[in-house]
């Protein structure tokens, strides 16, 4: 593969002979100029890695080997479940017993129209007076603010 851009200038700026010199700014200007930053190797204190041609064969490539630890954390769904519960409350700091409250979910809509399709109009309020057929909400005894849900799956 060739290159895209030569190494050095096609051609010398006229009127100096020197490359290098046509390169660096003048002095006023060099003070006036930010320092460069400092280049990957030096500001990460490892190598950059390359994508490109592949390495002549004459060179001997290093293999490193790294492990990376993956960390699982798995969090719990709702420490709450159908039933009241004795807890210490985060809010009020008190130990009571949960009031809980039952609210219809899409499963509990979804069973009525099952009922409702099948002509069981006298059933189909039977979903929503049951309360595994519903989330529950839980309260705390004391101050009275909301806890968290079990939801039914």
């Amino acid at each position: 593969m060739e290159r895209v851009y030569p190494a050095e200038p096609l051609e010398a700026p006229k009127g100096t002979g020197d490359v290098e010199a046509t390169n660096s700014p003048p002095e006023h200007q060099q003070l006036l100029m930010p320092p460069a930053p400092p280049s990957y190797d030096q500001a990460t204190g490892t190598p950059a890695e390359t994508t490109g041609p592949a390495p002549t064969p004459t060179a001997t490539p290093k293999t490193t080997t790294t492990t990376t630890a993956h960390t699982v954390v798995v969090v719990p769904s709702s420490p709450y479940g159908p039933e009241p519960q004795d807890i210490l409350c985060p809010h009020c700091h008190n130990y009571a017993r949960t009031r809980v409250s039952y609210k219809p979910n899409s499963r509990t809509h979804l069973i009525a129209l099952v009922l409702c399709l099948f002509q069981l109009y006298c059933c189909v309020c039977l979903p929503y007076c049951i309360a595994s057929c519903m989330n529950t909400n839980h309260y705390c005894g004391m101050c009275d603010r909301y806890l968290g849900t079990y939801d039914r799956k």
